[in-house]
């Protein structure tokens, strides 16, 4: 946990003109590359863009398990995310809208690694109409460290096809980026439906 401070206060350092406006470029570049190539802060998720999903057997905020081969057919979203992602609450309404376009044609799933009653009461207060995973934390470990929110598009044999980021924060491009967003993902799926 120590190291791990130590890294993150480097990093706000080295990030910071206001802390070390002496520091040349290429010696703050040189601490960059060094932190990124460190596998602790790798986001190992795009790796996966054109392979197939790695297998799961997980629970359904409902208590049943979800096989991922029962997904295969149809083409599918999965949505990370948790209740105190600020990027993410953003977005649901986008996805909702993306879920009421294609209906049963698509699967619409969400995990997160929190616990069935925090969902539940998040749930209570924001709309959130996909069918959520929880508790799936060791299955998420499998894409490395990532930041969210995070949306896999996969064919109808479960092949990641795009990984989609967070919408950009830019409050002038605001509605924008979230028609972007919506417009590429429709456009996705419209065409995996038709393989």
């Amino acid at each position: 946990m120590r190291k791990q401070r130590i890294i993150l206060l480097l990093i706000i350092v080295f990030t910071s003109n206001t802390f070390i406006g002496q520091t040349t470029d290429s010696l703050k570049n040189a601490l960059l590359e060094k932190i990124k190539s460190n596998e602790r802060f790798k986001e190992n998720i795009y790796e996966f863009k054109g392979k197939e999903l790695p297998k799961f057997e997980l629970n359904l905020l409902s208590g049943k398990k979800l096989n991922s081969e029962s997904l295969k057919g149809k083409p599918t979203v999965i949505n990370f995310w948790f209740s105190n992602c600020a990027p993410c609450i953003e977005e649901m309404p986008l996805l909702n809208e993306i879920k009421s376009e294609f209906g049963n044609e698509v699967n619409f799933i969400s995990m997160t690694f929190q616990n069935p009653n925090d969902v539940n009461e998040f749930l209570k207060t924001h709309d959130f109409d996909f069918t959520h995973i929880v508790n799936s934390k060791e299955y998420i470990k499998t894409f490395g460290m990532f930041g969210y929110p995070k949306t896999l598009i996969l064919d109808k044999d479960l092949v990641i096809v795009e990984i989609e980021k967070m919408i950009p924060k830019d409050i002038e491009n605001e509605e924008k980026n979230k028609a972007e967003f919506k417009a590429r993902l429709s456009k996705q799926l419209t065409e995996l439906k038709k393989r």
